[in-house]
């Protein structure tokens, strides 16, 4: 074990061109937070299946009681429905994000299916990726030197005339729609695409990855970890709405003004209790008023968090956006304004029809228990294309439409759409809305 362990990071040091404290200390940093995250995943699922036992535990056993004490009434059956109607779309989701695999035989049929509507010669044997992979690093190469070149005309200083560009992000130097290369999987790089550290594995609309599922966010689970977040909050707020007043009701510090009262007039301490307490729950336990203290304040705590994950990742979605291109777009933005240019995502289609490349065709049901597949594409294509086919019903590609974006002369890709690309922003700063097929990169 230990010696796998060294000859992994040994892998991870041998990386770079030169050594010196600052690759040992990034080397370091890296593996750790790897490793570190890979071995606490476990623990952190099994960590959020007992919260969610502990509370359907005191949900079922002290709370629904004090709510409703006569069993199969009404009021009962509704609580009992709601209650498990969320439970299961939670585990449900929960699940399904757990164990979706973001390779396979799925993955290959999207990759080739995407690759035919952006015209990518998808190389299928090993001597045709490494010729892919030949073309990719000089690509790569003319790119990086000219914008060297173009930084040291826009700054007038030979002095500037170095590779430290080079540790840039090679997908931050490839177009919207053009595909790269992932040199540690070594097969072709979808675009939006990236490679996952923990799981070792190229993942499609890569978003992050999460620890509490010990998996990634990406194409395959997006829906469901969306649909998680929704169940989640809409539960915890279920839950702080029926134990709000029963918490106020066991308010300890009113009940101790009452108790110190009737000591000091030498009546009976529980007399007139009721007065500040809901007659109902004055004889509650202590036992009790803990479970309804413990349950509430940790479904308030569990609420906000998840609230504030899900309204970002909802911004996202509506945005057509993944939490690693929201930080690049930033870069993107800041330099278009000082560029004075406008910067649109060539992602965004709208947010109906980004919600759309999530949950298909919009209706109630998307949001009901459902293992089916993306109906589109990982990367936003105008109009029936930009279906996968087994949910367009068509294979015939729309002759005309397609814009050559696969190869090393791939015209919106990168660096060779500049000009075109200072237009469209010229054009975008005048009102008019790029298309979102267009490449801007900035």
């Amino acid at each position: 074990m230990l010696g796998r362990l060294c000859s992994r990071f040994s892998e991870r040091l041998n990386r770079y061109d030169h050594v010196d404290p600052f690759c040992i200390a990034m080397s370091i940093a890296n593996f750790a937070m790897t490793w570190g995250v890979t071995l606490l995943a476990p623990l952190l699922i099994c960590f959020a299946l007992a919260i969610i036992s502990g509370l359907v535990y005191m949900f079922f056993g002290t709370v629904l009681p004090l709510i409703e004490p006569k069993p199969f009434t009404i009021t009962y059956c509704i609580h009992v429905a709601i209650a498990m109607f969320l439970l299961f779309n939670v585990m449900f989701n929960y699940f399904l994000c757990v164990t979706t695999k973001h390779t396979g035989e799925s993955y290959e049929i999207v990759v080739r299916e995407l690759a035919e509507q952006t015209n990518f010669d998808y190389p299928e044997d090993e001597h045709a990726v490494q010729e892919y992979e030949a073309s990719y690093k000089k690509r790569m190469r003319e790119r990086h030197r000219r914008m060297r070149e173009r930084r040291n005309r826009a700054n007038n200083d030979d002095s500037s005339d170095s590779d430290s560009d080079s540790g840039r992000p090679a997908w931050v130097l490839l177009g919207s729609h053009e595909w790269g290369f992932c040199m540690r999987s070594k097969q072709p790089k979808p675009p939006r695409s990236h490679y996952d550290h923990a799981l070792k594995e190229l993942v499609l609309n890569m978003d992050h990855y999460c620890p509490w599922m010990a998996n990634c966010v990406g194409y395959f689970n997006y829906r469901y970890f969306l649909n998680f977040l929704i169940y989640v909050f809409v539960a915890m707020v279920y839950a702080v709405s029926i134990t709000f007043n029963l918490f106020l009701s066991i308010d300890n510090h009113r009940r101790h003004r009452v108790y110190t009262r009737n000591q000091e007039g030498n009546f009976d301490p529980g007399a007139h209790i009721e007065k500040v307490v809901d007659p109902r729950y004055a004889d509650l336990s202590k036992e009790e008023r803990q479970t309804i203290s413990f349950a509430f304040l940790i479904c308030v705590a569990v609420g906000v968090g998840v609230f504030v994950l899900m309204a970002f990742h909802l911004y996202l979605a509506c945005s057509g956006q993944t939490t690693i291109e929201l930080h690049s777009n930033f870069g993107r933005k800041r330099r278009a304004r000082h560029r004075g240019v406008m910067w649109s995502n060539p992602y965004d289609l709208g947010w109906k029809r980004n919600l759309m490349q999530i949950y298909g065709e919009l209706s109630f049901k998307a949001f009901l228990p459902s293992a089916r597949e993306p109906t589109y594409l990982p990367l936003p294509i105008p109009g029936e294309r930009g279906k996968r086919k087994r949910f367009a019903g068509v294979g015939k590609r729309d002759e005309g439409v397609g814009v050559e974006m696969g190869g090393a002369e791939a015209d919106m890709g990168g660096f060779e759409a500049e000009e075109k690309e200072k237009l469209i922003q010229r054009g975008a700063g005048r009102g008019q809305r790029p298309p979102p097929t267009e490449v801007m990169t900035v």
